[in-house]
């Protein structure tokens, strides 16, 4: 099980090596520009394919839980109705908690002297207003977003085969911990989403065109775990993605890290940000140094065992991968699109992850300012692969 923080604020913090925040400004101008160029976002591009891809969400766990916090005081019947509802018993089995706990926090909304221990509604109660009306914005453009999240999916996808996926959502409130939401597995094996809508849309609330505001940023959390999920089956099903690199060495295990998340990473940024290497100028590049610096690392232990075991690990966790190459990834791919078109970039990202690194690196001679791969990252990648027996 996955836990989660509002994509755009976890990817451009790490970019700059920071805690999660809310999204960096431009380095040129301090603001964020009054929209992208035409063409210059990937997300609403025609699918090079026929992929199915089906968003379904399901907001009846955030409607009864408004509902029951609307009494006046804390009703056992409404506990028992909300404990059994699937979001919410995920929620629970997530958190490593009982029932006790939650029932014992859902009754503290109700007592202002009582301070939540694991799962927050009394933040929620007292902001019920608010997400009533957030939650009825969502509900009359669900179709919407649903669509909205599938064409996105889609128009990233690579052609040169159909992909399938379908993902359940679940909009709840009061998930444990800081995320705003999870990727959990339900009972018959599939992989769902719980979004806490006050987490995802907490800070959304008070700008200009909040409505729009909020629902786009529901639509690009949505879109990024959709595209994660069709990602990861295209990848399994693509001879570039499946087999060994040998010519790599010890880069192997960076290089795929970063051809992997990258594509899921660039789901994250608000489409005003685009092209990222204008106007998160100093992210992107903060993060491909630190790629860099790591291949250069891991480079330099490949003659000490104890080292290079310890640098793969590091590499391998999901917390590098999401503040490093997920972040450099996204500033990759969005460098490729901007240097050389959609079509190119989903026929690189059909040619495995090698390809993606050499393709960036040709972005590189194209776009004035383009953080440059390391040296001895590119001798790698034009060296030949190792012979494997037949």
């Amino acid at each position: 099980m996955r836990r989660m923080a509002t994509a755009l604020a976890l990817l451009v913090a790490a970019g700059c090596a920071s805690s999660p925040g809310p999204a960096a400004s431009p380095a040129s101008s301090g603001a964020a520009p009054e929209s992208a160029p035409i063409g210059k976002t990937p997300f609403d591009a025609p699918p090079a394919a026929a992929h199915d891809i089906h968003v379904t969400l399901d907001l009846t766990a955030a409607r009864e839980i408004l509902a029951s916090l609307r009494r006046p005081r804390f009703d056992m019947s409404d506990f028992q109705v909300l404990k059994d509802m699937t979001p919410i018993d995920l929620s629970i089995k997530d958190s490593g908690r009982g029932e006790e706990i939650f029932q014992r926090d859902f009754t503290a909304a109700w007592d202002p002297e009582s301070r939540t221990a694991v799962f927050d509604f009394a933040t929620v109660r007292r902001e019920q207003e608010r997400w009533q009306v957030v939650l009825a914005a969502v509900e009359s453009g669900k179709r919407q977003i649903e669509e909205d999240a599938a064409r996105r999916t889609a128009a990233l996808l690579p052609g040169d085969r159909v992909v399938s996926s379908k993902l359940k959502v679940y909009v709840s409130f009061g998930i444990a911990g800081l995320a705003d939401h999870l990727v959990v597995t339900a009972a018959d094996g599939s992989s769902v989403i719980i979004i806490d809508l006050a987490r995802a849309l907490g800070d959304s609330g008070s700008e200009s065109g909040s409505s729009q505001n909020q629902i786009s940023r529901l639509v690009r959390l949505i879109a990024g775990e959709s595209y994660r999920q069709a990602w990861g089956i295209y990848r399994d099903s693509n001879p570039a993605w499946t087999r060994p690199l040998p010519g790599l060495g010890t880069l192997e295990p960076l290089i795929r890290a970063v051809a992997e998340s990258g594509p899921i990473a660039i789901f994250g940024f608000e489409e005003s940000f685009f092209p990222l290497s204008t106007w998160l100028k100093e992210p992107m590049q903060r993060s491909m140094n630190e790629m860099n610096r790591m291949g250069e690392r891991l480079l330099d232990a490949e003659a000490d065992l104890d080292t290079r075991l310890t640098l793969t690990g590091e590499v391998k966790r999901p917390d590098f991968r999401r503040r490093v190459a997920g972040p450099a990834g996204a500033g990759m791919e969005d460098a490729i699109l901007q240097a050389f078109g959609i079509d190119r970039l989903r026929q690189t990202l059909s040619q495995g992850p090698v390809a993606f690194f050499q393709e960036y690196d040709r972005a590189s001679k194209q776009i004035r300012d383009l953080p440059p791969l390391s040296k001895v990252i590119l001798e790698h990648l034009a060296a030949p692969p190792a012979a494997t027996p037949h």
